[in-house]
């Protein structure tokens, strides 16, 4: 990562802090799976299997494994399996539960031995149901959202309903159980009528009054918040491993999608990563909220693969409109908002770079790939890069000696490709943005022209940072040839922000660079990077000698789409 050349240093550490490091960029491909499939999309262990054609063995699961007729799966204590269906329809099984596949189709029938499952079933057609048995009930749909359990001890069993309706049946009667509702079971009393849900009101309702994680919060306060959001996580990770310094960590990772905190209008378009650390003397988590152009699919990962860029004539379906970004140590913490999110379509015609704004044709701008000065005899090459929007300066020696071509992602070979003459790309860029620590504003920009889009942030926008002036400085004080560099922004008025960035092990060894064989795509890039985690160490001068610390694996980013 290279963050020495302002102002756009700033934006590109924030805004791909987590979601675009510059040598993890590799893509998860969807797996194609047929309409009536049930695979193990992902899941926390221990999570086991037991095959029907093999009875009385269980076997660890793996992330792609196809379920049939008279399979079992079983999660432990704190695991979860997330469980996809062919036509896009999924259940999440929660802890210490098991749950048996019945039926696969036409009609798919579920066996739930005990704990609980959470569903959100699409549409059947015809006479088809989706169906969840426990021992004394069973839930029926035809498309809807709901969550059942069943105490193996207690005999007891519920039934929530998020969406839609569910028939319960018990002992030859069916009670419709409808949105907001809530249905109580046990073996020898008939079914009652359903109660509204414990939460009370409806979904929306009961999400208004639900506190999220954000700024601002104790540690018993995110936790408790976190806790509630974990029930309605569309992927989860989490271990303990040990930090640059030596401190054991807890880490807790997850990705929802419709976070309250956003309107109700386009909830259905956001989604949210939060990140958890717990150590025995501190507390650090960060979120990342984004909001995207449009309702977000079924499967998050074919909107997020696109997050940072995409090659090619057709413009990417989803793009981000605006993001927030919070970290915090529960004493201080750090802020990045940007909005006005647009896609800008780059033409590159061998010489020049041709950015244009697809909403209005008339709104484009030329920007020479190389621009060369002479200055007391020396040659000097500016340079821009239109995938991180940046110019830089080298020397005739340095430009000659290195290779300077932007280079994007190819998902057609799984590999990257540099930006050849002909070839168009497109990169969503922010009309306005912010960076606050401790409620201090350190650098914003905004249009030069209003009811333009940015093209070129440098050229289009207008800056402001703290003192008036933001110089940076790269190094890497552990040696080039480890993962370690430290970013250290200077404002005009006095103060600083250190950024110490690592790659580890699970037992805190940095990283050497040989590790990845100059490597930036593939199978074996990714199985290498599924062994590091990424730790960022943050000081500032209103931190007063406190640190955030942040510890993060790349496994969730990776499934989800975030890192390609």
């Amino acid at each position: 990562m290279n963050y020495s050349t302002p102002p756009q240093s700033r934006v590109r550490r924030f805004s791909g802090m987590f979601l675009s490091a510059a040598f993890l960029i590799s893509l998860l491909s969807p797996v194609a799976v047929l309409a009536e499939s049930i695979t193990v999309k992902s899941f926390r262990a221990p999570v086991e299997v037991q095959r029907v054609k093999i009875p009385n063995k269980w076997f660890p699961a793996r992330v792609g494994l196809e379920l049939t007729s008279g399979d079992t799966i079983r999660t432990g204590a704190g695991a979860r399996a997330d469980i996809r269906m062919g036509d896009g329809s999924k259940m999440i099984l929660g802890s210490s539960s098991r749950l048996t596949v019945q039926e696969v189709a036409p009609s798919r029938v579920m066996g739930l031995d005990f704990g609980r499952v959470k569903a959100w079933v699409k549409k059947l057609k015809g006479g088809n149901k989706f169906e969840v048995k426990t021992p004394i009930a069973a839930a029926s749909v035809r498309g809807t959202q709901f969550e059942i359990g069943y105490d193996e001890e207690g005999k007891t069993g519920f039934l929530d309903v998020t969406e839609g309706a569910v028939a319960l049946l018990k002992d030859g009667r069916e009670v419709l159980v409808p949105a907001g509702a809530r249905m109580e079971f046990v073996p020898d009393s008939p079914l009652g009528e359903p109660v509204p849900a414990r939460s009370q009101g409806s979904l929306d309702e009961r999400e208004g009054i639900r506190r999220e994680v954000g700024l601002g919060m104790s540690k018993e306060e995110v936790m408790s918040a976190a806790a509630e959001e974990m029930r309605l996580a569309e992927y989860q990770e989490g271990k303990t491993l040990i930090d640059v310094n030596g401190a054991r960590v807890r880490l807790e990772e997850y990705i929802i999608r419709r976070p309250v905190e956003i309107a109700a209008a386009d909830r259905d378009k956001a989604f949210k990563l939060v990140v958890l650390n717990e150590r025995d003397d501190r507390f650090d988590y960060f979120y990342y909220r984004g909001l995207f152009n449009a309702t977000l699919p079924e499967d998050l990962s074919v909107a997020l693969k696109d997050i940072n860029g995409k090659l090619g004539t057709d413009a990417p379906s989803y793009y981000l409109t605006a993001y927030e970004m919070g970290q915090s140590n529960t004493m201080d913490y750090i802020k990045d908002t940007a909005s006005g999110g647009h896609l800008v379509k780059v033409t590159y015609d061998g010489t020049n770079y041709i950015l244009t704004d697809p909403a209005n044709a008339s709104n484009t701008r030329t920007v020479a790939k190389d621009e060369q000065t002479v200055l007391s005899g020396v040659t000097y090459h500016k340079i821009y890069d239109p995938v991180n929007d940046r110019f830089f300066s080298l020397t005739d020696a340095q430009y000659n000696a290195g290779d300077y071509n932007a280079a994007v992602y190819d998902p057609s070979n799984d590999s990257f490709k540099y930006i050849a003459s002909g070839d168009t790309y497109w990169r969503t860029r922010y009309n306005t943005y912010s960076h606050v620590i401790n409620g201090a504003s350190k650098q914003s920009y905004t249009p030069k022209t209003a009811g333009l889009n940015t093209l070129a942030i440098d050229l289009d926008a207008t800056f402001t940072y703290a003192g008036g002036t933001l110089f940076s400085f790269t190094e890497t004080p552990s040696g080039s040839d480890v993962l370690h560099n430290r970013v250290s922004l200077y404002y005009g008025d006095g103060t600083k922000e250190v950024y110490d960035t690592y790659i580890i092990s699970d037992e805190g060894v940095i990283g050497p660079v040989s590790a990845f064989n100059n490597m930036s795509s593939g199978s074996a890039f990714k199985s290498e990077l599924l062994k590091w985690n990424y730790e960022q160490v943050a000081g500032a001068t209103e931190f007063n000698g406190r640190k955030i610390d942040l510890v993060v694996e790349p496994k969730i980013l990776i499934k989800s789409g975030l890192i390609k």
